[in-house]
């Protein structure tokens, strides 16, 4: 199908495509407008639906989340797209459960509440301060509406404010904290004798047909993955000639054109004083109104500015400076500050200002006026900057101009490469877990294994990886998953299956012997009969280092010994070994000698951890009280 419509995307028939494509589209176009069209619906909660477009934007919001903090690392192969995207719904699913419960209880967040919320997130601030620029900046980047984010803020904070008054709410006695202190600080005294599977090990254990048997039952143990080898045309920024030196006229138009970067504007350090507004309505606003009449009173009466904000400002990152916020440029405040600060004198106070966040007094304290850097002082840079915008414009030319050949010759990138100048370079075997071995990882390993580039066998879009290196594949050789020969593997499986039969001898040696341990006899007697070191660890915790994981792991379930008589057991190791364990002593973890500080942190510490078993406890019975239904086939749509 995509072959056809490649081969015949010229001429008629292309027009033709693009007007029956245009039809439907604008037609859904307008009914999505017009609220006609039906969105499918993903979940329900008690009757409140979550609709699909809903549910994408979040998942395409989480996945991108994912990426940036996992950087250079994130490999979309490591996650499972079906498990993240029904763990995505869950998470809706209970959001939209804590929310209705909030609702019923009567819990509310107010605009106020939201605004400080905003404000204090690290992402919207310049030097500690809101930016507006960068609060619209960031929404654009992530598909929000103004509207849409602050009422997304405004269910997290209510989120919140329910999960807190669940969680904060529970408390732990004396007894709990003391049993809790009792079995988290246990230590074991433990000796043990260690039976290595490699002293078990037979010369030709297995028999033929036990390794066919093996072979057969474990195929997927043998399999070569499915490779390619790709063919792919690079571009580069820097394999692009240096353009052509520009002459002084031309320098000077560049200059012109971009004055503004050469534009120091004028800057002017303020001070300044917020009063927020407490509440809903007039009342609320005329009271935040007065007290920053007042405060400006005070200031004109005598009293210093820098002493009346750390005393009444409730801006927390600069009360305690005197209001000090730094030098200002246009632009970098709310509109209603920035008019206000930029109208003033220096020195002089400002009357009370509007923002979102309350009433602010302005004062400004410096004044640095703005100042054009002349022509002949920035030849230089301009030069540079001339050099690397006209790369950066052939880069996006060439971009253009190899993704527009890839396509036109599907089947080939050889037009391609005689155009542009470019080499044909060829990989090596590439499965899908090799990622770490070619430039553009896992971007280039999903285009040469999709369906368009590996099945239908053309050449690839245009992968960016990155801002100045761009790449155009396709395949050059596919090989499919193959089990390999017995003949090539019977080596790996005759050591598998000794190691196996070692590891079952081991264990069944060591276990014969602990009969003789619980009627008496000691250890020492034992690894003096098989030539075995004890290995004499002594006390242990919990997690200690110095023991395997699963010898820790059994020991802290064996039971306690009585008396002077030690316990004896055993478990097997992942590598095939097996310990034979004697626990001679309990010490329990306990409160005394603990200062009271120690103590309380400590309860606290269990209080929370009880407080959010008793948060998922209420989240479980809110979804076994509510009607929640889930439709599998739109939740698990792949991308």
């Amino acid at each position: 199908m995509l072959q056809s419509i490649r081969d015949k995307a010229q001429g008629w028939f292309a027009w033709a495509i693009v007007v029956l494509i245009s039809v439907p589209f604008a037609l859904w176009g307008i009914q999505e407008y017009l609220g006609v069209g039906a969105q499918p619906v993903i979940a329900s909660v008690n009757g409140q639906d979550i609709k699909e477009r809903e549910f994408e934007s979040t998942y395409q919001r989480f996945r991108a989340n994912l990426r940036q903090q996992l950087g250079d690392a994130y490999r979309a192969d490591l996650f499972d797209e079906a498990r993240l995207r029904e763990d995505v719904l869950q998470s809706m699913v209970r959001d939209r459960l804590v929310m209705q419960a909030a609702d019923r209880m009567g819990l509310y967040i107010g605009d106020a509440q939201v605004r400080g919320a905003i404000a204090g997130i690290p992402a919207f601030q310049t030097n500690g301060l809101f930016d507006r620029a960068a609060y619209d900046r960031v929404l654009r980047q992530q598909g929000f509406s103004e509207q849409e984010f602050q009422e997304q803020v405004r269910q997290s904070l209510l989120i919140d404010q329910l999960t807190s008054a669940i969680t904060d709410s529970e408390l732990i006695t004396r007894h709990e904290l003391s049993e809790s202190k009792r079995l988290r600080d246990q230590r074991r005294e433990i000796r043990y004798l260690l039976f290595p599977a490699a002293d078990f090990v037979k010369p030709d254990a297995a028999s033929a047909d036990e390794i066919e048997a093996y072979y057969a039952a474990n195929q997927s143990r043998f399999m070569l993955p499915e490779r390619v080898q790709i063919s792919y045309l690079e571009l580069k920024m820097s394999q692009l000639s240096e353009s052509t030196a520009p002459d002084e006229e031309e320098l000077r138009r560049f200059y012109e054109d971009r004055q503004a970067e050469y534009v120091t504007p004028e800057q002017r350090r303020a001070s300044h004083i917020l009063i927020m507004v407490d509440g809903e309505g007039e009342e609320a606003e005329s009271a935040a109104r007065n007290r920053a009449l007042e405060a400006r009173k005070r200031i004109q009466d005598g009293e210093a500015f820098a002493t009346v904000a750390k005393e009444l400002s409730q801006d927390p990152g600069s009360a305690e400076q005197g209001g000090d916020l730094g030098f200002i440029e246009p632009g970098m405040m709310d509109l209603s500050f920035d008019k206000a600060l930029f109208a003033l004198a220096e020195g002089e106070v400002s009357a009370p200002v509007r923002t979102d966040f309350g009433f602010h007094l302005i004062k400004v304290t410096e004044i640095r006026e703005g100042r054009t850097e002349r022509f002949e002082d920035v030849k230089d840079s301009l030069r540079a900057a001339y050099s690397s915008n006209e790369a950066e414009r052939q880069f996006f030319r060439y971009s253009e101009r190899l993704e527009d050949l890839a396509f036109e010759h599907p089947d080939s990138l050889e037009p391609a490469a005689e155009a542009l100048g470019l080499k044909i370079v060829t990989s090596g075997w590439l499965s899908r877990a090799d990622a770490n071995k070619i430039l553009g990882g896992n971007r280039v390993i999903n285009s040469a294994f999709s369906e368009d580039v590996l099945i239908e066998g053309n050449n690839s879009e245009l992968i960016e990886i990155s801002p100045d290196h761009a790449m155009v594949l396709r395949v050059s050789a596919h090989e499919e998953a193959v089990v390999r020969p017995l003949d090539q593997v019977r080596d790996e499986i005759v050591t598998i299956l000794a190691q196996q039969q070692a590891a079952a001898l081991a264990e069944e040696k060591a276990r014969s012997l602990l009969p003789r341990l619980r009627q008496g006899e000691s250890l020492e007697q034992l690894a003096k009969e098989l030539s075995l070191q004890i290995e004499e660890v002594g006390m242990v915790a919990r997690g200690d280092s110095r023991l395997a994981p699963a010898i820790a792991q059994h020991l802290f379930g064996m039971p306690r010994p009585e008396g002077d008589a030690a316990v004896f057991d055993g478990v097997a190791l992942p590598n095939g070994d097996f310990a034979l364990i004697a626990l001679h002593r309990v010490e329990d973890g306990s409160l005394d000698g603990m200062d009271e500080k120690a103590l309380q942190s400590l309860e606290a510490s269990q209080a929370r951890a009880k407080g959010r078993d008793t948060f998922e406890f209420f989240v479980q019975l809110l979804k076994e009280s509510s009607e929640v239904v889930i439709n599998k086939p739109q939740a698990q749509k792949y991308d």
